[in-house]
């Protein structure tokens, strides 16, 4: 037996060395390390705030005209006799610790730079005496008997009362400010009575472009964008569906609305192969005018990579309604006939048929159409004509 070589022999003198698994931590950009941008002189005036908000408010003003935002790193509500006080840190600041579920895209970088800015808010109170204010620090306070407006428990109130005073840690950011604040994760985070309005005007069917130009409205200084009122809309439905699928909450609108809907399943199981559905004001326009048919599919409506099959039928006053929607599972012969028969259903008078329908080029369909309907004349759509005139004479 040939041995390995001696650089592959393991050293069984050594003792084994256990590792030591590190949490995964995404450092910072090193691009940005020499950035020092310092902001500390605008908050180093800083007048004396009897309310905590107030305070909180008025640096929130000042950071969003520098170009970034704040959070609370750390806070003490005072308990024990400690002094309170929290400090304002830039969102920035820290590092991301990676979470155990994955995301979706690999391709995400960290906001965290470590970025050392910090503004320390304490809370000091005012004793008055021989008509001029002093403060005083809290040891001193409890042994004369004074505390707080509503803190301690049957104790005096100081005549002075409590202030908020600001001072700055470290002023240095090192990171560039950003231009615009507009769709920022926090600054343009929506606010309790907007996303109020947000899910009512979601409730009414209202447009999101509507939706933001209502909040713009109210608020000219939101730095709210279109992504934040989409991801509103969908946290509201994702909460009206409740433990259902988008399926079983679909079928359960049908049921409660009283639609017309028809399913059909892959051989005994449960899972849903096609669907189908239509308005009852839908089916009471499809019998008066069924003369005139178009058929078209859209694709990416779903996750379930099904494509979403449309029918819309025409008036005497050519105005479109919509007949009916099928989710079908793939394009073939056999999903439509089906989809096409389940249509063909809602025609109460059995010798009345459309007498035109327009479909795209899609070979499919068209078979289809001949066989579910014989004598109807099928036509292609003007529009697909000129795009396959156009890709192939341009």
């Amino acid at each position: 037996m040939v041995e390995p070589p001696i650089e592959l022999k393991p050293n069984i003198d050594e003792p084994d060395i256990p590792v030591v698994v590190q949490p995964n931590v995404v450092e910072p950009d090193d691009e940005q390390s020499n950035v020092v941008v310092d902001t500390g002189e605008y908050f180093v005036n800083c007048e004396k705030m009897k309310v905590r908000d107030v305070m909180i408010d008025w640096c929130k003003r000042q950071v969003e005209n520098l170009g970034f935002s704040t959070v609370i790193a750390k806070s003490d509500n005072g308990a024990f006799n400690r002094k309170k006080f929290f400090i304002l840190g830039c969102e920035r600041g820290g590092v991301y610790k990676e979470r155990k579920r994955k995301s979706k895209k690999e391709d995400t970088v960290t906001r965290k730079t470590l970025c050392p800015f910090r503004l320390r808010v304490g809370m000091s109170i005012c004793i008055c005496q021989s008509g001029s204010p002093r403060r005083l620090p809290c040891t001193e306070i409890q042994k004369r008997g004074f505390f707080p407006r509503g803190d301690g428990d049957g104790g005096k109130t100081s005549p002075g009362g409590k202030q908020w005073s600001l001072s700055v840690v470290c002023g240095e950011h090192n990171h560039e400010m950003s231009k615009t604040l507009e769709g920022h994760l926090l600054v343009g985070r929506l606010k309790t009575e907007e996303k109020e309005c947000v899910r009512e005007l979601t409730k009414n069917l209202v447009a999101p472009k509507n939706i933001m130009t209502m909040l713009k409205g109210r608020n000219p200084d939101s730095k709210t964008n279109m992504k934040q009122i989409y991801n509103a809309r969908q946290r509201f439905k994702t909460d009206v569906r409740g433990e259902l699928s988008e399926l079983q909450h679909l079928l359960k609108c049908c049921e409660t609305h009283k639609y017309f809907h028809k399913c059909r399943k892959i051989g005994d199981s449960t899972t849903i192969q096609d669907i189908f559905w239509a308005h009852p004001e839908s089916i009471k326009l499809f019998n008066t005018f069924p003369t005139v048919l178009m058929m078209d599919s859209t694709y990416k409506t779903n996750k379930y990579k099904m494509s979403l099959f449309e029918i819309v039928g025409v008036t005497s006053t050519e105005e479109s309604y919509n007949v009916g929607f099928a989710y079908i599972a793939n394009e073939k012969e056999d999903n439509f006939v089906w989809a096409l028969e389940t249509c063909k259903s809602l025609l109460i008078s059995k010798e009345t048929f459309p007498k035109v329908i327009v479909t795209d080029r899609d070979k499919s369909l068209m078979n289809v159409v001949a066989k579910v309907f014989p004598n109807s004349t099928a036509l292609v759509c003007r529009v697909h004509v000129y795009k396959n005139v156009k890709a192939k004479f341009s």
